[in-house]
């Protein structure tokens, strides 16, 4: 049976020390990559000392040596150096707090799944992904402050949802555009391969699975700016049926904590959306009965947690407008009667 638990007052303050800790880390990582990408060095052309900017292959003089050049000069180098200091010592930070957070039995997403969250994030800032299927609920048990059982979330793979309407863009430290192959082996775990040629889904050796998947286009034939490989021989995020209405959703974007107690970012449609399309899952005569079941008692789950917990997401007259008339039925006729007293 799917249940939950809420979190105990000490645990949700150290989660939300190390929320704080990943902010300030991936801010000081953001700006490695912006602000002090490439090289600046002094380089001779005829006799002179020339201030040279190189990022990519695009090459750019600032100028002969001059009081505004060495200016320049300086502070991007002093810039650099406070830059690594301040991502090591936050580095140090997390690694205590991971810590802390591990004695507490605080730690709950799969490694593989957290490793690939924050490879996505560090790599591609803006990229336009969202974890759907059962490894949202470590998202939606942040927000809440609990905890569901292990029949809620078990599962061997991750979903990621692209928003194929863009290209996604991946920089490597090197500034070389890379694939998602590329991008789990270096830095999630070697051993991913994909089954064949423009397969949708990555497994390792121990037989976790990354499985990238788009909203099926309407019509079916249409061209997606997105749904092509990055790079030649690539994942290919697979088309399926339903999930326009995830990648519309409104999204909820979260920190949660590895099983070692490291903190991935997740971002997710709002849970309501969440839960709305596992009872349209649960009611197509397609889908496996085993499936079904699994996605009734999943939605089951999250609509108390929604009721009980997540008052910010209501399931009010305006959400319900935006869904179908056979789900708005499904959530009416699960509705509670209306109390004139509080459940004192």
């Amino acid at each position: 049976m799917m249940e939950f638990n809420t979190l105990d007052a000490r645990t949700l303050r150290e989660q939300i020390e190390m929320g704080q800790i990943w902010s300030a880390w991936i801010d000081a990582e953001d700006q490695k990559r912006h602000s002090f990408r490439g090289s600046l060095r002094w380089e001779q052309r005829s006799g002179r000392d020339y201030l040279y900017s190189r990022k990519r292959a695009v090459v750019k003089s600032l100028g002969p040596r001059s009081e505004a050049t060495e200016q320049i000069f300086a502070a991007f180098h002093a810039g650099k150096a406070a830059n690594a200091a301040r991502l090591s010592s936050l580095a140090t930070e997390m690694e205590q707090q991971a810590a802390i957070l591990r004695a507490l039995g605080a730690g709950r997403l799969p490694v593989m799944a957290a490793r690939t969250l924050r490879s996505l994030r560090v790599q591609g800032r803006h990229v336009a992904v969202r974890v759907i299927g059962t490894t949202a609920l470590y998202a939606y048990e942040a927000l809440a402050g609990l905890r569901f059982n292990a029949a809620s979330t078990a599962t061997g793979d991750i979903d990621i949802l692209v928003d194929d309407r863009n290209k996604l863009r991946l920089l490597a430290e090197d500034d070389q555009e890379i694939g998602l192959i590329r991008l789990i082996q270096d830095s999630v775990d070697k051993t991913f391969l994909p089954r064949g040629a423009r397969d949708f889904r990555l497994t390792n050796d121990k037989g976790y699975m990354i499985e990238f998947v788009r909203p099926e286009p309407k019509p079916v034939f249409r061209k997606m700016p997105g749904a092509d490989p990055l790079v030649a021989g690539d994942v290919e995020p697979a088309p399926v049926i339903g999930l326009q209405w995830l990648v519309h959703a409104p999204a909820v974007e979260v920190v949660v904590l590895d099983e070692r107690g490291f903190p991935a970012p997740m971002r997710c449609p709002d849970p309501r959306h969440w839960m709305a399309h596992k009872l349209w899952l649960a009611g197509r005569e397609d889908r496996d009965p085993a499936k079904k079941l699994r996605d009734r008692e999943q939605a089951a789950v999250m609509l108390r947690v929604l009721r009980q917990h997540l008052p910010q997401f209501p399931l009010d007259a305006a959400f319900l407008r935006g869904l179908p008339g056979d789900l708005r039925r499904a959530l009416a006729a699960d509705d509670p009667p209306a109390r004139s007293t509080p459940q004192w």
